[in-house]
């Protein structure tokens, strides 16, 4: 658990740093600020779904809002990462891309989809007719 929690920082700190060193050639070249802003909400956004798991992956366990805005948050990198793959692009964009993919991938299937998967308690057995009910205290 902590080598996954250690995995999340690093890569909450990848996600914002390693793009503008993959796009610097022609990063500056897009005139569109509302292409550059809604990037730039997105890394954040999966950043911040990295450093949630970093932070308080201790606290999953316990809080069902707390689990369900993590996969909320992890959901937005596993799309983008798709979506990147599927249209194609640049070598380093690619394999930025599928490491991100793969981090999401392994951390909702290691921490977030066992969690949501076993919920309940199991219900209790019902009670043999010939016992005398419990005394109360």
């Amino acid at each position: 658990m902590m080598f996954l929690r250690l995995l999340c920082l690093a890569a909450a700190v990848l996600v914002l740093v390693a793009p503008p060193l993959v796009a610097f050639p022609v990063g500056a070249a897009s005139p569109n600020a509302r292409t550059a802003a809604g990037f730039l909400v997105c890394m954040a956004l999966a950043s911040g779904a990295f450093l949630l798991i970093g932070l308080a992956g201790h606290r999953l366990r316990r809080s069902a809002l707390l689990r369900w805005l993590t996969v909320l948050l992890l959901a937005l990198p596993c799309v983008a990462s798709a979506r990147v793959l599927w249209h194609g692009g640049a070598a380093p964009l690619l394999w930025m891309c599928s490491m991100m993919l793969g981090v999401a991938l392994v951390l909702s299937l290691t921490l977030v989809y066992p969690l949501v998967r076993a919920q309940g308690h199991r219900p209790l057995r019902t009670r043999e007719p010939g016992l005398p009910a419990l005394p109360r205290a």
